[in-house]
Order: structure tokens, then sequence, then C-alpha cells
């Protein structure tokens, strides 16, 4: 990491990396670890397990995987974002397996029309009102 980070500003993962909060979780993505640790621009938590930091990982492969899908011909910053993903506090997103998103330029019912083809069977894609959340076990 830069010398010229203030470590204060770092956020120290189960796994002893250390990552600020605008770190890529997957190289060449589009997620940063602040969409998977804040909700609604308030932080949530540091994952409180190696296993919780291990599920974020997996799931923002995954979510990078279906943003290919829905945002061919985009730009990068038109893309999908969470609005809630990790929070112990939550109970559906105790665990960094559940991410509940929307896309910054498309309407949710043609993202999920989208993206429902690419589901895996372990996976599963809700859409609720204007938000959508995909579920990965």
């Amino acid at each position: 990491m830069s010398k010229n980070i203030d470590k204060n500003y770092l956020y120290i993962l189960p796994s002893g990396i250390s990552v600020h909060p605008c770190r890529l979780i997957i190289r060449d993505g589009t997620l940063m670890w602040k969409h998977a640790l804040l909700a609604d621009n308030a932080f949530t938590s540091l994952p409180q397990t190696h296993a919780h930091e291990a599920h974020i990982v997996k799931t923002a492969q995954r979510l990078e995987e279906l943003n290919a899908w829905v945002s061919q011909g985009l730009d990068p910053w038109q893309c999908l974002r969470p609005t809630l993903w990790y929070d112990p506090e939550t109970e559906n997103h105790s665990e960094g397996i559940r991410v509940t998103f929307t896309h910054t330029k498309l309407n949710d019912d043609d993202v999920y029309d989208t993206l429902q083809n690419h589901i895996l069977p372990h996976e599963t894609l809700i859409h609720l009102g204007s938000k959508l959340t995909f579920i990965r076990c």
C-alpha cells in the first residue's frame, strides 16, 4: 500500500490484508470494498470472519460476471451498484453472500429480465419493488 495513505483510512480484513475502501475487490472490476461494507453511505462492519471475507470476494466475482451481461456497450460507471451487501446486524445480509442492488442506468425490470437467464442453479435473483437481490449459495 502507498506510503502516502494514512493507515487510519485502511480496512484490516480478517485475512490480515489492509485495503483502502476504494480498492477494487476484483482487479479490473467495478466493485470496491466500500460497496460491500457501506449501506446508504454508512459503514456497517468489517467482515467478522475469514469465511465472510471469502464470501464477499466470491460474490463480487459473480456480480462482476453478471454485470458484464447486463452492461454490455455501456460506460464503465453504468453498472450494477450494491445498496446493501454485508451487515452482520441485518439477518439476511450477515454472511456476504446476499447483495441488494440497482443498476446506475437501466431500470430494474430490464436488468432482472436480462440476468434471469444467467443465474446458476444454486443462485437466486429476487425482484422486489425497486430493488434487486442476488443470493449466492
